[in-house]
């Protein structure tokens, strides 16, 4: 099999920065409150972690569409609170009841599963959860939650067969692919896990060389460093990310931000040789190639106690990170602080068999690019430095 190269497209710039974009949208929904603004308005909310108000705002209209009414569910969902699960299994019925397709009916279902799993309804939520991917058997969401509830019950036999249905119904997605990996590691077969991850053999890395017109790639990256954090889109924290007491830029991309480009601009470059460079590959991974595919790019600022969670990118078919300013404490350390660590979750598969898989340690040094399948679980450790320590992470999205 040949690895095909897919039609990378940019993310568009950003005009506006997110609180910019609420502003301007609740003035709008004062002078004329109509579906279309009101929508608008709770998703930019919830983007925003202002749960309360994106409630209150979707609550407030009196005949809410579909798209409304799952907004409304997430809402609820946020709040993590029992009440509020209960709020969104009631509202999940009338989603449902609005539903148009069974890719719909497979999202309302796979949110039900969630709050049915939270409020201690196991065995329910497992028989919501199976009837949303026998809907779509592409849904993330329920095949994630699905795998979640297996591997508590130890039942790994039964998510290697529910992930071989799926990969016979054309799914091919980074939570599918990643829970094949965690139910032959709670297995015992930690080869065959490797092997499922294919991290050795997929993951590339090289240092980048400066952009035209500067002599030197630190020389770029300091005066890229400047440029994000001055950023007027920097953010601590957003809720449902991995990063934990970390700044975050979800959108760098703007007018004002020639360096970020040009950094971007190097990153595609290398992305087409990287995968030039795969050639022959007979992984799953590798046959879930998009012809068309997003870059998607963040920005993660951590100081001191930062860190990320274990965690794929459920969204991506190939992620990466880029490596702007790393303090020497990290770059020339010699233990795991500040370093990013590919690994598996002792939470899912247990601590022996998360010891037996063991952790690939990458060191952050300036400069450096690094790329893995998106279904690959990493964290990082916290630096315990007053220094930041500055990356752009993006992900290769099927389009």
């Amino acid at each position: 099999m040949v690895l095909r190269i897919p039609h990378i497209e940019l993310e568009g710039e950003k005009q506006l920065t997110l609180g910019q974009e609420l502003d301007l949208l609740r003035t709008a929904h004062l002078k004329s409150p109509s579906p279309a603004i009101c929508g608008q308005l709770a998703r930019m909310l919830l983007m925003d972690d202002q749960f309360e108000e994106a409630i209150m705002l979707l609550e407030s209209i009196p005949e809410r569409g579909y798209r409304d009414q799952m907004f409304l569910i997430q809402g609820y969902i946020s709040r993590e609170r029992n009440v509020d699960n209960e709020r969104a299994l009631k509202a999940g019925n009338h989603a449902f009841a609005l539903s148009e397709n069974d890719m719909q009916r497979s999202a309302v279902l796979a949110a039900r599963g969630k709050c049915e799993a939270r409020l201690g309804h196991t065995e329910l939520a497992k028989v919501t959860l199976r009837r949303a991917l026998e809907l779509d058997p592409h849904n993330k969401d329920a095949c994630k939650r699905l795998a979640a509830i297996l591997l508590d019950e130890g039942r790994s036999d039964a998510l290697l067969k529910l992930t071989d249905e799926l990969l016979e119904h054309g799914a091919d997605h980074a939570r599918l692919f990643g829970a094949r990996v965690l139910a032959f590691a709670q297995a015992g077969d930690i080869a065959s896990a490797r092997t499922a991850e294919g991290f050795d053999s997929l993951h590339q890395s090289e240092q980048l060389q400066p952009p035209e017109g500067w002599a030197t790639i630190k020389e770029f990256n300091t005066a890229l460093a400047q440029e994000l954090v001055n950023h007027p889109a920097m953010r601590y924290e957003r809720y449902g990310s991995a990063s934990e007491l970390t700044w975050r830029i979800e959108n760098p991309s703007r007018p004002d931000t020639p360096l970020f480009k040009t950094l971007i601009a190097q990153i595609t470059k290398s992305l087409n040789k990287h995968l030039a460079a795969l050639k022959k590959s007979d992984h799953k991974w590798a046959a879930a190639c998009p012809e068309n595919a997003l870059l998607r790019n963040w920005c993660v600022i951590t100081e001191s106690k930062g860190f990320e969670t274990w965690h794929v990118h459920q969204f991506g078919w190939l992620s990466g990170v880029y490596y702007v300013q790393i303090p020497d404490t990290i770059a020339k350390g010699s233990d795991h602080s500040g370093c990013l660590a590919f690994g598996l979750p002792e939470e899912l598969v247990g601590a022996e068999a998360s010891t037996q898989f063991g952790e690939q340690i990458v060191r952050p040094q300036s400069g450096l690019l690094l790329t893995f399948p998106s279904h690959t679980y990493h964290r990082t450790y916290a630096h315990g430095t007053a220094e930041k320590r500055i990356c752009v992470a993006f992900d290769l999205r099927p389009q």
